[in-house]
């Protein structure tokens, strides 16, 4: 590859500045959640198509410093069931950007240590439910107990954390006042997500919930309050009150979307770049960078093709036909 010239803003043709890597390490996943994977059987991935250990931290380190990229989040599938987790975040962590890693919560205990040592802060655990049996229902794994306690030590050691939870109706919305009163005891971001659909998933539009009424059945058990949320927040932010110790938002993709303050770029873990969750656009990077072409024109392409919404698939969730959206899975795009 040639040699990298003074660092360059990424910005589309809407006028928005990427900052942000989600670096999808893996496909590959412990858990089998139905939003996220298809109810069919399922193939991870052959090794050889996926980005090497050495791949990972070469993309990365022309995102960082040709791009002025300063957040990476590691996400999968379930990155930490990776091959190599460790090497991975080792390498990562001495470009000087931010990391963060999207997990499951399972293997925590395991880095904890490791993340201390290499300056990664911010833990972002998927918890669906507070249930142990709709837990296991969701997951189709009998590991609740484990994420809980994983995810407690988190906030106990200081990381900055974020729980996940995807919010379908007639499942789990009941649990919506639960988990924020969590926010109101732990120095967390509790965060409710909209129901997305994606290749292969269960999503009906019924299943949505959106932030309005989501809102609406809060106020029915709790009092809240509005907080400041800036440029490029995913969520819409509130706190039950002053006291609170921690945070609740929503995540409102589908009803009241957040495309304006984007500046998110995606990798797969088979070395492809999407300018949207939603696209259908990818651009492939592992081949060039196994052709030991200059990345560099590749990249500023693709941002320049980004969508203005939605990856030019949909606006409104009344006129979404799921059997017409092109995508991936959503566990072959990454979280």
């Amino acid at each position: 590859m040639k040699a990298m010239a003074n660092p360059t803003d990424l910005v589309d043709s809407f006028g928005r500045k990427h900052n942000y890597l989600r670096l999808s390490i893996t496909d590959s996943c412990n858990f089998r959640c139905l939003y996220c994977m298809p109810d069919e059987p399922f193939k991870s991935t052959p090794s050889i198509e996926l980005m090497s250990n050495q791949e990972i931290y070469e993309i990365s380190k022309i995102f960082v410093q040709k791009f002025n990229i300063n957040k990476i989040r590691i996400t999968g599938g379930e990155p930490l069931v990776r091959n190599g987790f460790e090497s991975i975040i080792r390498q990562i962590s001495t470009l000087g950007a931010h990391i963060g890693i999207t997990t499951n919560g399972v293997l925590l205990h395991k880095y904890f240590d490791l993340f201390e040592e290499c300056g990664v802060k911010n833990l972002n655990i998927s918890i669906d439910s507070l249930d142990r049996e709709k837990f296991k229902y969701i997951t189709k794994r009998d590991l609740f107990q484990t994420v809980w306690e994983n995810s407690k030590e988190s906030i106990k050691r200081g990381f900055n954390v974020k729980l996940n939870v995807v919010i379908m109706r007639g499942f789990n919305e009941n649990e919506i006042p639960e988990f924020i009163a969590l926010s109101h005891h732990y120095p967390i971001e509790l965060r409710f997500i909209e129901f997305m659909p994606f290749t292969g998933n269960s999503w009906e539009k019924n299943k949505v919930i959106p932030i309005s009424e989501m809102l609406t059945l809060v106020s029915e058990h709790l009092p809240y309050e509005k907080v400041e949320d800036h440029k490029n927040d995913t969520s819409r932010k509130y706190r039950i009150n002053a006291e609170s110790k921690g945070l609740f938002g929503f995540i409102s993709t589908m009803s009241n979307s957040f495309c304006a303050g984007c500046n998110r770029i995606r990798i797969t873990s088979d070395g492809k770049m999407k300018n949207c969750l939603f696209g259908a656009d990818e651009f492939d990077l592992i081949k060039s960078i196994r052709n030991n072409e200059d990345l560099n024109e590749i990249i500023q392409f693709a941002i320049a093709q980004k969508h203005k919404e939605k990856g030019g698939q949909f606006s409104k969730m009344e006129n979404i036909k799921k059997s017409e959206i092109v995508n991936r899975n959503m566990i072959k795009i990454g979280g």
